[in-house]
């Protein structure tokens, strides 16, 4: 995926603003639970604003999205079926 490929999508959740970036098609009912997901996992911290640098395989329903946490901006970079 080109970096001319991805858009990015600004959604509040919880109390939070995040960035989405992705050039994939998701619903508002993935991202949340993407969100919630993440978060559950401690992958946002308001003091670290490079991110951990770990790329998580996020199960969301029938998929699992591989994304990476900067912040609050997350970048989706594939979305592949569950196995």
């Amino acid at each position: 995926m080109d970096a001319d490929d991805f858009e990015m999508y600004p959604i509040a959740h919880n109390g939070r603003v995040y960035n989405i970036f992705t050039g994939e098609d998701m619903t508002f009912r993935e991202v949340r639970a993407m969100l919630d997901w993440l978060d559950a996992q401690g992958a946002f911290t308001e003091d670290e604003v490079l991110g951990s640098g770990k790329i998580y395989s996020c199960p969301v329903e029938d998929v699992v999205f591989e994304v990476d946490v900067q912040g609050f901006e997350v970048i989706v970079y594939r979305r592949g079926p569950a196995h």
